[in-house]
């Protein structure tokens, strides 16, 4: 791995795990947002250049990962060469796993990536676990970031043999408990760090500490909902 990607993946995983979360354009307050962010001890955000520019003065220590694409539908946004010139700490890739034109971008950016010292996110969609995790690993991504469904020796598993760190993409869980508890199977199960969508600021404060401090879910349970009586062990 090249000098330049080493220092960038440095920022981005902190103690050798990474919290990570995406900011979307849709959303009214992302000043706001992106501050309280900020202030829970996220590693870094994931967000397009659109987004980038209306929140720079805000984005404090946050990493900056760079997304390359947003849905199936839409287009290439920046180039490799453009993220590294809007100095982004790493690129963002999102790939169907069935589309060869997918592919074929896939392999276009960690080609370009791997000569400008970028590290590359690769977020395959697919319904195989180890087989979306093996076509990340062998275009040359980076970190692989999963929307992990199944069952946690699966996810173990795959984590093990990956060669590379392994994210899992955390959404809506319901109640903060099962947020929590998700994430620390997660954890568990050998992944080297989270993307959750945006929580309030004690929920994330909470989250961050599973992350990085190993605290147990009902001791972060106690960060996020401090008002909370009889937390679950």
């Amino acid at each position: 791995m090249s000098l330049g990607k080493s220092l960038r993946l440095r920022r981005i995983f902190a103690n050798g795990r990474t919290l990570i979360v995406p900011l979307d354009h849709r959303a009214e307050d992302l000043v706001p947002m992106v501050r309280s962010v900020a202030r829970s001890g996220v590693d870094g955000v994931a967000l397009s250049p659109g987004v980038l520019e209306r929140v720079i003065e805000d984005l404090a220590g946050l990493a900056v990962i760079l997304r390359l694409n947003g849905s199936k539908r839409t287009p290439q946004l920046v180039s490799v060469q453009g993220a590294l010139e809007l100095g982004a700490e790493a690129v963002l890739l999102r790939v169907d796993a069935h589309d060869a034109r997918d592919l074929e971008r896939l392999g276009r950016v960690t080609e370009d990536a791997r000569r400008l010292g970028m590290p590359v996110i690769g977020e395959i969609l697919g319904e195989d676990l180890p087989a979306v995790v093996t076509i990340a690993a062998e275009y040359g991504a980076d970190v692989i970031l999963t929307h992990f469904s199944g069952s946690l020796a699966e996810f173990h598993q795959t984590a093990r043999t990956a060669g590379r760190p392994v994210l899992a993409s955390v959404g809506p869980q319901g109640p903060v408990t099962e947020l929590l508890r998700f994430v620390n199977d997660c954890l568990e199960a050998g992944a080297q760090g989270v993307v959750v969508e945006p929580q309030r600021e004690a929920v994330i404060a909470g989250i961050n500490a599973l992350v990085h401090q190993g605290v147990s879910v009902a001791e972060a349970l106690a960060i996020a909902e401090p008002d909370r009586l009889g937390v679950a062990k």
